[in-house]
């Protein structure tokens, strides 16, 4: 009993192909260039999609999956900005703790060669910025792809007093809006994506299935 099923020609539906039943998609800022349409393809291949209403589904599922991707993808680059703005501020306090020991160490050393409040005056001060970009940069070298290069920075992360698992755990904890509002939405399209693949899948199990007699 094989199954004769011939896919509908958009033509006859003045279409030149089922995806025009939907509003184009315009790129967004942010998105890999052209990734969207690759996925779209591998999607289809997989799904195929046989009706124009099953077309339809199937764009809204790739729709969703995609969202779900790029939702991830925003969170885990929000993480990174908490967890790389941590190790920065970590290292600028640190930096500004020697900063005023090595004050002290000066004061007392003004102090013991005669000298008083009056005629002391600050040898050096505070360079934010120069703190600011070797924080900077600590924090990119932990998030580096490089393995030696991430584990050396890891080492001075734990210098600061810092455990990299733990600024982790923080940010995984962190109320920011920039986390949270991807956290909360990805269970809503988790749901949305089974029922969507689950109305599809009733579909294309309801399809007619032309059935070839054959006279003995």
């Amino acid at each position: 009993m094989p199954n004769d099923l011939t896919p509908p020609n958009p033509a006859q539906f003045n279409l030149s192909s089922f995806a025009d039943l939907l509003p184009d998609r315009d790129p967004i800022v942010g998105e890999e260039p052209g990734t969207f349409d690759g996925f779209r393809e591998g999607m289809m291949q997989s799904l195929l999609p046989f009706t124009p209403y099953e077309s339809v589904l199937a764009e809204n599922l790739i729709s969703i999956e995609w969202e779900l991707l790029q939702r991830r993808h925003m969170r885990d680059v929000a993480l990174r900005q908490f967890i790389c703005k941590t190790i920065k501020d970590a290292f600028i306090r640190r930096q500004k703790l020697l900063f005023k020991s090595e004050i002290n160490r000066l004061w007392d050393a003004h102090l013991a060669a005669g000298g008083s409040g009056e005629d002391w005056q600050d040898p050096i001060r505070f360079n934010y910025d120069a703190a600011n970009v070797e924080g900077a940069e600590l924090a990119r070298r932990a998030v580096s792809t490089d393995l030696s290069e991430q584990e050396l920075a890891y080492a001075e992360i734990t210098d600061l007093g810092l455990e990299p698992v733990e600024v982790m755990s923080e940010a995984y904890r962190s109320h920011d809006r920039s986390i949270t509002v991807h956290d909360q939405k990805l269970p809503e399209l988790e749901r949305r994506r089974r029922e969507v693949k689950r109305d599809f899948d009733m579909l294309q199990r309801s399809r007619p299935i032309q059935v070839e007699i054959i006279e003995g």
